[in-house]
């Protein structure tokens, strides 16, 4: 756990370097900061304006609210819930919860099943992280897949409820409620009058207006292969969103292969193209959906793909470490 705070901590301060570099600041310009670690990862918020600290703090209290509904470790949490109850019953669910997974199977169709909440009992199979170099085996993985299908969840939009019609199907959210929850705080900053804020969420970041001093914010995109390095620069000047899934945050190596945490939950195995692919958009939650299905998806399909979504931009940084960007981004990358 330490490691990863720490890898948060230097992508957000080489960031913040960035947004702040040339702005001088008044007494009425510093901002009210705080920063904790929630949903597995460091989150922080800076705020300005009178209204700052209130703001911040009632963001980091949805954070906190979004965590205990959408922690699939927490046998009580709302989505364990769900799991709990798979093959048997139904469960009425949070308006947040059913409005995350409602929209997560919208998108996976249009994201051609890259991207599936449903892929629960893959994640408890590999188990990044937690079972040293252990690797499944295309039996264990034949046996697990026929689990993992999102449409196969039972949407009842006027009771609000949830049913896995399977035992053993286990909704899994986290490629979407961290970015679910940073719009949430994001609303809340807003809603106590803050203009200037910056919130990052472990690389799910969303800004409200711009600087202090009048410009676009300005952020750097880690360099997947480098903790402390930045690969390439983006002013968020007409979006407010940047998301970046890498096979850098969380992963095991074996015999010189690398093995994420993303997984194509069609064939329960890792793509093999990318390294990182940023989203520049204006929706954290579905920049959190964008970038893993993106990631699954590659390059040349993903470029096609995005033509169907305007205004929502990608970065790629290829597994040889070639910079791509999708065309909305010509001459707004340095």
């Amino acid at each position: 756990m330490k490691k990863r705070i720490r890898q948060a901590a230097i992508l957000f301060m080489a960031m913040l370097s960035l947004v702040s570099s040339g702005c001088s600041q008044t007494s009425a310009d510093k901002p009210y900061k705080e920063s904790r670690f929630l949903m597995d990862t460091l989150i922080e918020v800076t705020a300005y304006g009178p209204q700052a600290e209130k703001g911040v703090k009632e963001a980091f209290s949805e954070f906190e609210r979004m965590y205990a509904l959408a922690d699939q470790y927490d046998p009580n949490s709302q989505i364990s819930k769900v799991n709990q109850a798979a093959g048997s019953s139904k469960v009425a669910v949070d308006a947040d919860i059913f409005a995350m997974v409602e929209e997560s199977c919208q998108l996976a169709e249009k994201l051609e099943g890259t991207f599936d909440v449903s892929v629960g009992p893959l994640v408890e199979l590999w188990g990044i992280g937690k079972k040293g170099e252990y690797i499944p085996s295309d039996l264990e993985l034949a046996n697990v897949l026929p689990l993992v299908n999102y449409k196969l969840i039972e949407i009842d939009k006027v009771n609000h409820t949830l049913f896995l019609p399977k035992k053993g199907m286990k909704l899994d959210l986290g490629g979407i409620a961290k970015g679910y929850a940073v719009d949430k705080a994001i609303a809340k900053l807003q809603a106590a009058g803050v203009k200037s804020a910056l919130v990052n969420a472990g690389g799910t970041v969303r800004v409200i207006g711009s600087r202090p001093d009048g410009k676009p914010w300005r952020i750097g995109v880690q360099d997947p292969r480098k903790p402390d390095g930045v690969i390439a620069k983006v002013e968020l000047a007409g979006w407010d969103t940047m998301e970046t899934s890498g096979d850098y945050q969380r992963f095991i190596m074996k015999d010189n292969v690398r093995y994420a945490h993303i997984f194509d939950p069609r064939t329960g195995k890792q793509p093999r193209d990318m390294a990182a692919v940023t989203m520049i958009m204006n929706n954290a939650s579905q920049g959190d959906i964008f970038s893993t299905a993106l990631f699954v998806l590659g390059v040349e399909r993903s470029l096609v793909m995005l033509k169907e979504f305007p205004g929502v931009e990608a970065i790629f940084v290829t597994l040889d470490g070639k910079v791509i960007t999708s065309p909305g981004l010509a001459g707004k990358v340095e």
